[in-house]
């Protein structure tokens, strides 16, 4: 996992614009190389100024995070990550077709000097009669704090999800996460349906590797599947709990811990490196007592949890029998800044004084079940 290929022959022409995040952009391969059937090229947008090698010290210290993620929520479940050199004539030519990728992203390039890329398996199946679905389940909790301003108790009746869905869309999705992270099918199937309903960025829907809307799939059948799926796995359910025990005091309770471990010394202006959450990972499990970098670092590892995606594979569609043959993975793992504290900090905030100027009277408020 952690050396770098070097001779993989890499042509811009064999490689097809799949997707991109704010950070990075995927391609999938097209060729005929046999070392790279089935996999996709994650590259980073912006600029570096780091040389070949710190760069290659950070892509194997991002690799060994989703690992030790994997330790929390079983290995099966992360992708196998391959690091492989990326030539600048190679990178310049992909930058360069801005005609595949949505308007909106085109003003972040791909990062031509960087040097090193990272292969994954590509889990959207392009097979005849295949489906992938991939779920952004968000935060799946309702946190119960006793740090919690109680001007800011709405907190404990309505989820994260559905308070800032009144901040950033004018007509709120009709999903609760907490529904999807049920243990009843009627409410796995429930959120479902919202998600087919107003996706967001939150659902996408691969049909033989093609974007497809849901109306174009036997839906109420996939949906029934998804949900077999979720609830034999039980991964949503190890989501949740993991997320509540690292982070029971909400940011409310945790940015002045912040604050005080960065005046003391205890944490400094660097990010923590794969030591530190290796040793972070360690004391959680140990149940040892929580130190200040300690609680901020489980906060940050909640928060990772809370961002991640859920790939369901299902390699023949429609189905034959009742469970088909399936692959599910979690991906998008990558560690959150010490630095956007004040950020978490202050977007906690403003998702609750929208929905309070929106429905300052308790009465109006939504109620949110787990």
């Amino acid at each position: 996992m952690s050396d770098l290929e070097q001779d993989i022959p890499l042509k811009a022409r064999d490689w097809k614009y799949s997707g991109e995040g704010n950070m990075k952009i995927v391609f999938t391969y097209t060729g005929h190389e046999p070392s790279l059937q089935n996999w996709l090229l994650q590259l980073n947008k912006g600029e570096t100024s780091s040389t070949l090698a710190v760069q290659l010290q950070q892509r194997r210290d991002a690799c060994a995070f989703s690992t030790l993620v994997g330790s929390l929520i079983g290995q099966q479940y992360i992708l196998e990550q391959r690091l492989v050199r990326v030539p600048r004539e190679f990178l310049t030519a992909l930058s360069q077709r801005t005609t595949e990728r949505p308007l909106y992203r085109t003003h972040a390039a791909i990062d031509v000097d960087q040097g090193v890329g990272v292969l994954v398996p590509n889990m959207i199946a392009t097979c005849t009669h295949s489906v992938t679905v991939e779920l952004k389940p968000k935060w799946g909790f309702l946190p119960q704090s006793a740090e919690i301003d109680p001007a800011n108790s709405v907190k404990h009746r309505v989820c994260r999800y559905c308070m800032h869905q009144h901040l950033k869309h004018k007509s709120p999705s009709q999903l609760c996460p907490l529904d999807l992270y049920s243990t009843t099918p009627e409410r796995v199937e429930r959120a479902l349906d919202a998600l087919a309903e107003s996706p967001q960025n939150n659902m996408r829907v691969f049909v033989d590797g093609v974007l497809t809307d849901t109306v174009d799939v036997q839906w109420s059948e996939l949906k029934r599947v998804l949900t077999q799926i979720l609830l034999k796995e039980l991964i949503l359910v190890r989501l949740q709990r993991l997320q509540r025990e690292l982070d029971p005091r909400d940011i409310e309770g945790v940015f002045p811990v912040y604050e005080r471990a960065i005046e003391c010394g205890e944490l400094s202006a660097n990010e923590p490196s794969v030591d530190d959450w290796v040793e972070a990972v360690r004391l959680f499990e140990t149940q040892a007592e929580r130190s200040d970098k300690q609680v901020v670092l489980e906060y940050l590892l909640s928060t990772v949890l809370k961002d991640v995606s859920v790939m369901v594979m299902i390699k023949q569609w429609p189905v034959d029998g009742e469970m088909p043959e399936y692959k599910i993975a979690v991906v998008d793992t990558e560690p959150k800044k010490l630095a956007k504290m004040a950020r978490y900090r202050d977007l906690s905030q403003d998702i609750v004084d929208n929905y309070l100027k929106l429905h300052p009277h308790p009465s109006s408020q939504k109620q949110c079940y787990e």
